[in-house]
């Protein structure tokens, strides 16, 4: 092939590709480089439309959910208020004399004297003096004490730290979180019993009600 017919070639395939190549291509790229980059606000309606629904539902019930949680909780520190506000008089008027003894006076029952020493039924254990649910039955175990025991507590009953003396086996004295009347004490000798948390709460039976499973 000389060199002229060569040139030739090459100017007639330069001046083909602009017009059949260059164009379509460019066009294809163009159009899926705008797709690609398609704001939010461009897409369907349809599309939008769902994903606001679905965000508007989350938040919705991320927001009954928290605003529930709140209203429990502002009830709780509502009633442990009123309860506290109480006066002895008002206690003594509420519950029986062996329940103001212990709640309120801060007594100790003699030991097997209370019936819920012997309680075996499943149930929850609740405070005598506004019902705020202490110990549940699973965790109740027979420690020879006289007194109901249990290894474990639930968030209704709080534990004042007696510091070294708890060490000493002086225990620590356990309250009802919403009333603040006296329930037993928390010693840690729950390693006597093999019991899983190392504690024995021991409860005075008249500070508790119980209600039985198929009944709560």
């Amino acid at each position: 092939m000389s060199a002229s017919l060569a040139l030739w070639l090459i100017w007639g395939l330069a001046a083909a590709l602009p017009q059949y190549g260059t164009p379509r291509t460019t066009s294809r790229l163009r159009a899926f480089s705008k797709a690609s980059s398609q704001p939010l606000k461009d897409l369907p309606k349809s599309s939008t439309r769902r994903r606001s629904i679905n965000g508007g539902l989350a938040g919705s019930l991320s927001t009954a959910v928290l605003l529930k949680l709140r209203e429990d909780q502002a009830a709780a520190q509502e009633a442990a208020l009123n309860y506290r506000k109480l006066s002895t008089a008002e206690w003594r008027e509420r519950l029986t004399p062996e329940q103001f003894y212990i709640l309120i006076d801060r007594g100790t029952e003699r030991p097997f004297s209370s019936p819920l020493y012997k309680e075996k039924r499943a149930g929850t254990f609740y405070c005598a003096g506004c019902d705020t649910p202490l110990f549940e039955s699973t965790k109740k175990f027979d420690s020879g004490t006289g007194w109901p025991s249990f290894y474990d507590r639930l968030p209704g009953v709080s534990v004042k730290s007696a510091g070294l003396g708890a060490l000493v086996g002086l225990g620590e004295e356990l309250e009802c979180k919403t009333c603040g009347g006296h329930l037993g004490d928390r010693f840690n000798d729950g390693i006597l019993w093999s019991v899983p948390t190392g504690y024995r709460y021991c409860i005075d039976g008249y500070a508790l009600r119980f209600e039985p499973k198929n009944q709560v």
